[in-house]
């Protein structure tokens, strides 16, 4: 997995996955749907932004850890 800091977040980073939706929701014995549910209400929330379906973007990492608990 490729990643870097987003030069417009100050602790935020972003990071190419190279697994599709369908490839993660196997590995974790989950549905797409499932998987696609729950990156759209990451989405939604502000706690990433996604671009292509391959890159994620993290813009402010304490927000992600205050989001999972």
């Amino acid at each position: 997995i490729a990643t870097h800091i987003d030069p417009l977040a100050d602790d935020g980073f972003s990071f190419d996955l190279p697994l599709s939706r369908a490839d993660i929701a196997d590995f974790l014995g989950l549905t797409i749907e499932t998987v696609s549910r729950q990156i759209t209400k990451l989405r939604k929330a502000g706690v990433i932004a996604v671009e292509n379906n391959r890159k994620f973007i993290i813009p402010d990492l304490g927000r992600l850890e205050a989001h999972c608990g």
